[in-house]
Protein backbone atom coordinates (compact mmCIF):
# COMPACT_ATOMS: atom_id res chain seq x y z
CA UNK A 1 0.00 0.00 0.00
CA UNK A 2 1.04 3.28 -1.25
CA UNK A 3 1.59 6.31 1.63
CA UNK A 4 -1.11 8.14 0.05
CA UNK A 5 -3.22 5.61 0.03
CA UNK A 6 -2.59 4.92 3.59
CA UNK A 7 -3.32 8.48 4.47
CA UNK A 8 -6.43 8.52 2.63
CA UNK A 9 -7.57 4.92 4.43
CA UNK A 10 -9.20 6.08 7.19
CA UNK A 11 -11.72 8.70 5.42
CA UNK A 12 -12.48 5.61 2.97
CA UNK A 13 -13.28 3.46 5.97
CA UNK A 14 -15.29 6.65 7.12
CA UNK A 15 -17.08 6.59 3.62
CA UNK A 16 -18.11 3.28 3.75
CA UNK A 17 -19.39 3.72 7.23
CA UNK A 18 -17.53 1.10 9.27
CA UNK A 19 -17.18 2.83 12.53
CA UNK A 20 -14.72 2.02 15.00
CA UNK A 21 -15.86 1.30 18.41
CA UNK A 22 -13.63 2.52 20.95
CA UNK A 23 -15.67 1.25 23.93
CA UNK A 24 -14.92 -2.48 23.00
CA UNK A 25 -11.34 -1.70 23.32
CA UNK A 26 -11.06 0.67 26.22
CA UNK A 27 -8.17 -0.38 28.69
CA UNK A 28 -8.98 0.31 32.74
CA UNK A 29 -7.34 -0.53 35.73
CA UNK A 30 -3.71 -0.82 35.14
CA UNK A 31 -1.15 -1.82 32.48
CA UNK A 32 2.27 -2.46 32.63
CA UNK A 33 5.75 -1.89 30.61
CA UNK A 34 7.23 -4.46 30.64
CA UNK A 35 11.25 -4.94 30.17
CA UNK A 36 12.90 -6.75 26.96
CA UNK A 37 14.69 -9.98 28.22
CA UNK A 38 18.20 -9.78 26.80
CA UNK A 39 20.82 -12.70 27.03
CA UNK A 40 23.91 -12.04 28.53
CA UNK A 41 26.01 -10.11 26.38
CA UNK A 42 23.11 -7.36 25.57
CA UNK A 43 23.45 -7.76 21.81
CA UNK A 44 20.62 -10.76 22.06
CA UNK A 45 17.03 -10.93 23.02
CA UNK A 46 16.05 -13.90 25.36
CA UNK A 47 12.37 -14.70 24.17
CA UNK A 48 12.92 -17.77 25.68
CA UNK A 49 12.39 -15.79 29.32
CA UNK A 50 8.66 -14.43 27.82
CA UNK A 51 6.89 -17.64 28.86
CA UNK A 52 7.64 -17.19 32.25
CA UNK A 53 7.11 -13.35 32.74
CA UNK A 54 3.87 -13.71 31.06
CA UNK A 55 3.40 -16.37 34.12
CA UNK A 56 5.20 -13.82 36.91
CA UNK A 57 2.85 -11.45 35.06
CA UNK A 58 -0.46 -13.37 35.60
CA UNK A 59 0.57 -14.26 39.28
CA UNK A 60 0.09 -10.39 40.30
CA UNK A 61 -3.11 -10.49 38.75
CA UNK A 62 -1.29 -7.94 35.68
CA UNK A 63 -3.09 -8.32 32.31
CA UNK A 64 -2.81 -5.95 30.24
CA UNK A 65 1.15 -5.82 29.01
CA UNK A 66 3.14 -3.35 26.56
CA UNK A 67 6.33 -4.81 25.01
CA UNK A 68 8.80 -2.07 23.52
CA UNK A 69 7.96 0.75 25.18
CA UNK A 70 10.57 3.06 26.94
CA UNK A 71 10.95 0.49 29.66
CA UNK A 72 11.49 -2.09 26.91
CA UNK A 73 14.64 -0.22 25.30
CA UNK A 74 12.16 0.16 21.89
CA UNK A 75 14.46 2.28 19.70
CA UNK A 76 17.23 0.29 20.73
CA UNK A 77 15.76 -3.04 18.80
CA UNK A 78 16.15 -3.15 15.19
CA UNK A 79 12.74 -4.22 13.26
CA UNK A 80 13.22 -8.15 12.83
CA UNK A 81 13.53 -8.03 16.81
CA UNK A 82 10.53 -5.95 17.59
CA UNK A 83 8.54 -7.73 15.21
CA UNK A 84 9.96 -11.72 17.24
CA UNK A 85 9.60 -9.28 20.46
CA UNK A 86 5.84 -9.25 19.44
CA UNK A 87 5.18 -12.66 18.44
CA UNK A 88 6.76 -14.01 21.29
CA UNK A 89 4.37 -11.61 23.68
CA UNK A 90 1.48 -12.98 21.07
CA UNK A 91 2.00 -16.57 21.74
CA UNK A 92 1.64 -16.24 25.80
CA UNK A 93 -1.61 -14.26 25.33
CA UNK A 94 -4.20 -17.03 25.14
CA UNK A 95 -2.92 -19.15 27.61
CA UNK A 96 -1.86 -16.60 30.22
CA UNK A 97 -5.23 -14.53 29.94
CA UNK A 98 -2.98 -11.66 28.63
CA UNK A 99 -3.86 -8.94 26.39
CA UNK A 100 -0.58 -7.57 24.63
CA UNK A 101 -0.27 -3.66 22.94
CA UNK A 102 2.60 -3.59 21.05
CA UNK A 103 4.72 0.33 20.99
CA UNK A 104 5.33 0.40 17.55
CA UNK A 105 6.71 3.28 17.32
CA UNK A 106 10.12 4.66 15.33
CA UNK A 107 11.97 7.29 14.12
CA UNK A 108 11.06 6.05 10.60
CA UNK A 109 7.66 6.12 9.55
CA UNK A 110 8.15 3.13 6.86
CA UNK A 111 9.19 0.94 9.75
CA UNK A 112 6.29 2.19 12.12
CA UNK A 113 4.18 1.30 8.89
CA UNK A 114 5.67 -2.33 9.04
CA UNK A 115 5.40 -2.90 12.65
CA UNK A 116 1.71 -1.87 12.59
CA UNK A 117 0.89 -4.00 9.58
CA UNK A 118 2.46 -6.83 11.76
CA UNK A 119 1.20 -6.45 14.55
CA UNK A 120 -2.34 -6.71 12.90
CA UNK A 121 -1.29 -9.69 11.24
CA UNK A 122 -0.30 -11.74 14.41
CA UNK A 123 -2.97 -13.12 16.70
CA UNK A 124 -2.73 -12.11 20.49
CA UNK A 125 -2.16 -8.51 19.88
CA UNK A 126 -4.71 -6.23 21.17
CA UNK A 127 -3.60 -3.25 19.89
CA UNK A 128 -0.60 -0.74 19.20
CA UNK A 129 0.80 2.41 20.02
CA UNK A 130 3.63 4.71 18.81
CA UNK A 131 5.42 7.66 20.07
CA UNK A 132 6.40 10.55 17.98
CA UNK A 133 9.66 10.99 16.29
CA UNK A 134 12.24 12.36 18.14
CA UNK A 135 15.24 13.93 15.87
CA UNK A 136 13.31 15.15 13.06
CA UNK A 137 10.88 17.15 15.70
CA UNK A 138 6.96 17.06 13.99
CA UNK A 139 4.91 20.26 14.52
CA UNK A 140 1.11 19.55 15.88
CA UNK A 141 -0.14 19.26 12.12
CA UNK A 142 3.03 16.82 10.72
CA UNK A 143 2.26 14.44 13.65
CA UNK A 144 -1.18 14.29 13.08
CA UNK A 145 0.18 13.50 8.99
CA UNK A 146 1.99 10.99 10.43
CA UNK A 147 0.08 9.04 12.86
CA UNK A 148 -2.42 8.85 10.90
CA UNK A 149 -0.16 6.91 8.01
CA UNK A 150 0.73 4.76 11.10
CA UNK A 151 -2.95 4.17 12.40
CA UNK A 152 -4.40 3.55 8.72
CA UNK A 153 -1.53 0.32 8.21
CA UNK A 154 -3.68 -1.23 10.91
CA UNK A 155 -7.55 0.22 10.84
CA UNK A 156 -8.42 -2.85 12.84
CA UNK A 157 -6.68 -2.59 15.95
CA UNK A 158 -6.70 0.40 18.55
CA UNK A 159 -4.53 2.69 18.60
CA UNK A 160 -2.71 4.90 21.22
CA UNK A 161 -0.49 7.62 20.91
CA UNK A 162 2.62 7.58 23.22
CA UNK A 163 3.10 11.15 24.47
CA UNK A 164 6.29 11.49 26.47
CA UNK A 165 7.71 14.80 26.47
CA UNK A 166 10.35 15.03 29.00
CA UNK A 167 12.39 12.20 26.91
CA UNK A 168 11.04 12.93 23.60
CA UNK A 169 11.11 16.90 23.48
CA UNK A 170 8.11 16.47 21.56
CA UNK A 171 5.15 19.02 22.03
CA UNK A 172 5.07 19.52 26.04
CA UNK A 173 1.94 20.84 27.30
CA UNK A 174 0.55 20.36 23.91
CA UNK A 175 -1.01 16.98 23.61
CA UNK A 176 -4.48 18.28 23.77
CA UNK A 177 -3.79 20.32 20.85
CA UNK A 178 -2.30 17.03 18.82
CA UNK A 179 -5.86 15.27 20.78
CA UNK A 180 -8.01 18.69 19.12
CA UNK A 181 -6.35 18.48 15.69
CA UNK A 182 -6.59 14.81 15.24
CA UNK A 183 -10.45 14.39 16.05
CA UNK A 184 -11.11 17.51 14.28
CA UNK A 185 -9.33 16.03 11.05
CA UNK A 186 -11.19 12.47 11.36
CA UNK A 187 -8.62 10.57 9.73
CA UNK A 188 -7.78 8.42 12.55
CA UNK A 189 -11.29 6.64 13.25
CA UNK A 190 -8.86 4.24 15.42
CA UNK A 191 -7.35 6.39 17.59
CA UNK A 192 -8.45 5.51 21.39
CA UNK A 193 -6.37 8.14 23.34
CA UNK A 194 -2.79 8.76 24.61
CA UNK A 195 -0.71 7.10 26.62
CA UNK A 196 0.37 10.01 28.60
CA UNK A 197 3.57 10.10 30.36
CA UNK A 198 4.28 14.01 31.81
CA UNK A 199 3.47 15.50 35.14
CA UNK A 200 1.26 18.31 33.24
CA UNK A 201 -1.79 17.73 34.48
CA UNK A 202 -3.54 20.64 33.37
CA UNK A 203 -2.51 19.71 29.62
CA UNK A 204 -4.03 15.90 30.69
CA UNK A 205 -7.39 17.38 31.71
CA UNK A 206 -7.61 19.43 28.96
CA UNK A 207 -6.99 15.99 25.95
CA UNK A 208 -9.56 14.92 28.91
CA UNK A 209 -12.32 17.15 27.11
CA UNK A 210 -11.85 17.03 23.92
CA UNK A 211 -14.69 14.92 21.96
CA UNK A 212 -16.88 15.76 24.51
CA UNK A 213 -18.13 11.99 26.44
CA UNK A 214 -19.89 9.05 25.00
CA UNK A 215 -23.18 7.76 26.51
CA UNK A 216 -21.61 6.12 29.98
CA UNK A 217 -20.64 9.56 30.13
CA UNK A 218 -17.06 8.85 29.82
CA UNK A 219 -14.67 10.95 27.43
CA UNK A 220 -14.29 9.97 24.10
CA UNK A 221 -10.98 9.04 24.24
CA UNK A 222 -9.50 6.18 26.69
CA UNK A 223 -6.47 8.28 28.71
CA UNK A 224 -4.40 6.22 30.15
CA UNK A 225 -1.47 7.53 32.66
CA UNK A 226 2.22 7.05 32.60
CA UNK A 227 3.80 8.29 35.76
CA UNK A 228 3.27 6.20 38.33
CA UNK A 229 3.89 8.33 41.33
CA UNK A 230 0.60 10.32 40.66
CA UNK A 231 -1.44 7.94 38.98
CA UNK A 232 -4.39 8.54 40.79
CA UNK A 233 -4.65 11.95 40.46
CA UNK A 234 -4.85 11.23 36.86
CA UNK A 235 -7.88 8.81 38.06
CA UNK A 236 -9.45 12.07 39.35
CA UNK A 237 -9.18 14.07 36.32
CA UNK A 238 -10.47 11.34 33.90
CA UNK A 239 -7.75 8.81 32.94
CA UNK A 240 -9.38 5.52 32.95
CA UNK A 241 -6.00 3.03 33.20
CA UNK A 242 -2.16 3.66 34.64
CA UNK A 243 0.29 2.59 33.00
CA UNK A 244 3.17 1.34 35.06
CA UNK A 245 7.04 -0.29 35.41
CA UNK A 246 6.47 -0.39 39.35
CA UNK A 247 3.93 -2.99 39.35
CA UNK A 248 6.33 -5.23 38.42
CA UNK A 249 8.19 -5.09 41.78
CA UNK A 250 5.92 -3.34 43.78
CA UNK A 251 2.94 -4.06 45.38
CA UNK A 252 2.47 -0.23 46.39
CA UNK A 253 0.63 0.99 43.08
CA UNK A 254 -1.30 -2.14 42.32
CA UNK A 255 -2.48 -1.66 45.93
CA UNK A 256 -3.07 2.03 45.24
CA UNK A 257 -5.24 1.33 41.79
CA UNK A 258 -7.26 -1.64 43.74
CA UNK A 259 -7.85 0.51 46.30
CA UNK A 260 -9.32 3.23 44.57
CA UNK A 261 -11.42 0.93 42.36
CA UNK A 262 -12.78 -0.73 45.69
CA UNK A 263 -13.96 2.66 47.02
CA UNK A 264 -11.34 3.33 49.47
CA UNK A 265 -10.10 6.60 48.97
CA UNK A 266 -7.70 7.57 51.98
CA UNK A 267 -6.05 3.75 51.63
CA UNK A 268 -5.49 3.96 48.23
CA UNK A 269 -3.96 7.79 49.01
CA UNK A 270 -1.70 5.87 51.39
CA UNK A 271 0.11 3.76 48.95
CA UNK A 272 0.05 6.16 46.74
CA UNK A 273 2.68 8.17 48.50
CA UNK A 274 4.65 5.10 49.54
CA UNK A 275 4.92 4.40 45.43
CA UNK A 276 6.21 8.17 45.27
CA UNK A 277 8.80 7.54 47.88
CA UNK A 278 9.69 4.33 45.67
CA UNK A 279 10.10 6.65 42.82
CA UNK A 280 11.79 9.08 44.76
CA UNK A 281 14.88 6.47 44.71
CA UNK A 282 15.68 6.39 41.11
CA UNK A 283 16.89 10.09 40.35
CA UNK A 284 20.46 9.05 41.92
CA UNK A 285 20.83 7.46 39.09
CA UNK A 286 20.02 9.49 35.72
CA UNK A 287 22.95 11.50 35.23
CA UNK A 288 24.68 7.48 35.15
CA UNK A 289 21.85 6.67 32.62
CA UNK A 290 21.28 3.73 34.82
CA UNK A 291 18.13 1.59 33.74
CA UNK A 292 17.67 0.48 37.38
CA UNK A 293 14.15 -0.47 37.61
CA UNK A 294 14.99 -3.31 35.00
CA UNK A 295 17.77 -4.36 37.76
CA UNK A 296 14.73 -4.41 40.35
CA UNK A 297 13.26 -7.31 38.20
CA UNK A 298 15.88 -9.61 39.08
CA UNK A 299 15.62 -8.46 42.68
CA UNK A 300 12.73 -9.53 42.73
CA UNK A 301 13.33 -13.18 41.26
CA UNK A 302 12.15 -12.14 37.52
CA UNK A 303 15.28 -11.09 36.35
CA UNK A 304 14.98 -10.30 32.37
CA UNK A 305 18.90 -9.62 31.65
CA UNK A 306 20.85 -6.84 30.92
CA UNK A 307 20.40 -3.62 29.26
CA UNK A 308 21.30 -2.72 25.50
CA UNK A 309 23.71 0.40 25.67
CA UNK A 310 23.47 3.15 25.89
CA UNK A 311 21.80 2.27 28.80
CA UNK A 312 23.39 0.56 31.55
CA UNK A 313 22.84 -1.42 34.88
CA UNK A 314 23.05 -1.10 38.19
CA UNK A 315 26.29 -3.01 39.92
CA UNK A 316 26.33 -5.55 41.72
CA UNK A 317 27.21 -3.28 45.10
CA UNK A 318 24.66 -0.42 44.14
CA UNK A 319 21.88 -3.19 43.82
CA UNK A 320 22.41 -4.66 47.19
CA UNK A 321 22.35 -1.31 48.81
CA UNK A 322 19.02 -0.44 46.89
CA UNK A 323 17.43 -3.34 47.77
CA UNK A 324 18.33 -2.90 50.92
CA UNK A 325 17.03 0.71 51.60
CA UNK A 326 13.43 -0.77 49.38
CA UNK A 327 13.10 -3.72 51.64
CA UNK A 328 13.51 -1.68 55.52
CA UNK A 329 10.73 0.43 53.58
CA UNK A 330 8.83 -2.53 52.41
CA UNK A 331 8.61 -1.01 48.86
CA UNK A 332 9.57 -4.57 47.16
CA UNK A 333 7.80 -7.47 46.50
CA UNK A 334 8.89 -10.73 47.98
CA UNK A 335 11.45 -12.70 46.13
CA UNK A 336 8.99 -15.21 43.27
CA UNK A 337 9.56 -18.59 43.64
CA UNK A 338 7.30 -19.74 40.86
Amino acid sequence: MTLLALLCAPLALAADHQVFDRDMHRITGMMIAVYTPMKSDGLSLDLGRIPAYAAYLRSKNITNVMPAGSNGESLSLTVPERKALAEAWAATASSHGLKIYMHIGSESLPECIELATHAASTAGISGILAMTPVYFKPTVDTLVDFLAAVAGAAPSLPFWFYHFPDDTGVLPGKAHAFLEAADASGRMPNLMGIKYTDYNLMDFSLCTAVGGKNAAGLPKYNMLYGRDEQALSALLLGAEAAVSSTIGYSPTLRDALTLWANGKQAAALEQQARNARLCSFFGQYEDDAINVQKGLMGVVGMGVGPSRLPKRDMTAAQAKELEKSLRALDLLDAPYHP
